[in-house]
């Protein structure tokens, strides 16, 4: 280890503390902010459409941060090579910190140094984690950086189309970046899944990945993503959602195990996962039914993204911190099943009844703040706190 990596502060040690500590106190103001404006009726005085801003700083702000931590590092394990520490950290966290605070700034203030700083950290992010990459010549990483490449590019689309006021354009943008962060997920997770799996639960199991699934995956996700966004025929849309849905039911079915369902760290990301595929299925209906698709939207956000979020998030702080992954805080469950339930009330309860469409929405936001409080608290000395083992990291 190099001496500059020992004279950081602990936090600025490696990329997933900062950032994950960043994304978790956001989670909760961000939705403090959307639970006062939203439900309670409070004034509005952002530059952007509440419901834009809403969309924006949970794509570019609070999932971001946590895509930022795991790439961080991911990259580092995969390329045995260091990424970011120290100065350099803490520069790419006061970018991405910078554009959360002027995000909160009333129409008064122009927009344009908020997006300076986005596209900053993002440039930044990808720049610092490309090099090693790079060195290694892993080129099969760019299947995982390329994505955070087009959510850059969906966030300069996303400020061309503010600056003209065009909220269609606005929507489709951050549509793109929603499904560029699916498709980073199913990635992700067909990498470390069924390896978490297999020496999680406790006995001998053997998982496969399909390359036909995985190949069909990824050219079934592209016609959805550019066709849902910029040609969104309904017939088209449903047959790939229900493609979409079948590909990812039996990638899913090939990984499951009895045993994950006592190991929480193991089933909160498979639940997460089944919220992606139940938001291709809710795409069937509201299409061919011709209905708004915000459960839809909200089973891949609140519900996949958010669930395989902090699934991943409280795995890599306690193992990358020198603690026995196999031995995780009892208190997981008392995390994992507030967001859980409050996904499925965001989500489902809508569409069964549509009167309390309100009362649902208010409801899932506590439950997001509890989960996200409850990992504050129980993760707040995990990531500030040296590890346990007495390396660095």
């Amino acid at each position: 280890m190099s001496n500059v990596k020992y004279r950081c502060p602990v936090i600025l040690q490696t990329g997933f503390r900062i950032f994950f500590l960043g994304a978790a106190v956001y989670a909760i103001l961000s939705m403090v902010f959307w639970f006062f404006f939203y439900t309670m009726g409070g004034n509005i005085f952002v530059a952007m459409p509440l419901t834009v801003w809403h969309g924006h700083e949970m794509i570019f702000g609070f999932t971001m941060a946590v895509v930022a931590g795991f790439l961080l590092t991911a990259v580092t394990n995969w390329t045995g090579l260091p990424t970011a520490n120290g100065s350099m950290l803490l520069c790419l966290f006061l970018c991405w910190a910078a554009a959360r605070i002027l995000a909160f700034m009333p129409p008064a203030v122009p927009m344009w140094p908020k997006f300076l700083c986005d596209g900053f950290f993002i440039v930044l992010l990808t720049v610092i984690v490309m090099r090693p990459i790079l060195k290694v010549k892993q080129w099969g990483q760019f299947a995982v950086l390329s994505k955070v490449i087009m959510v850059g590019m969906s966030g300069v689309i996303f400020f061309g189309a503010l600056q003209q006021t065009n909220i269609d354009v606005e929507h489709k943008a951050l549509r793109f970046a929603i499904y560029m962060i699916v498709s980073l997920i199913f990635t992700i997770g067909r990498r470390v899944m069924p390896f978490f799996i297999e020496r999680g639960v406790g006995y001998p199991v053997t998982l496969r990945n399909s390359k036909i699934l995985d190949i069909t995956s990824l050219m079934l996700l592209i016609a959805f993503s550019l066709l849902d966004v910029f040609w969104p025929q309904p017939y088209v849309i449903a047959a790939l959602s229900l493609a979409l849905a079948i590909v990812h039911g039996l990638r899913l079915a090939g990984w499951h195990t009895p045993g994950i369902w006592k190991k929480p760290l193991l089933w909160v990301l498979f639940i997460g996962y089944l919220f992606l595929i139940a938001g291709f299925l809710l795409k069937i209906f509201v299409v061919l039914a011709h209905r708004p698709d915000d459960a839809a939207l909200h089973a891949f956000t609140a519900g996949g993204i958010g669930i395989f979020i902090i699934g991943m998030m409280t795995r890599v702080s306690w193992g990358h911190t020198g603690r026995n992954i196999g031995a995780p805080p009892r208190q997981l469950p008392y995390i994992f099943i507030p967001l859980i339930v409050g996904a499925f009330v965001r989500v489902f309860l809508p569409l069964i009844n549509e009167s309390g469409c309100g009362i649902y929405i208010g409801f899932s936001q506590v439950l997001w703040m509890l989960a996200y409080g409850l990992f504050l608290w129980i993760y707040f000395p995990v990531l500030t706190a040296p590890r346990p083992d007495g390396k660095t990291g």
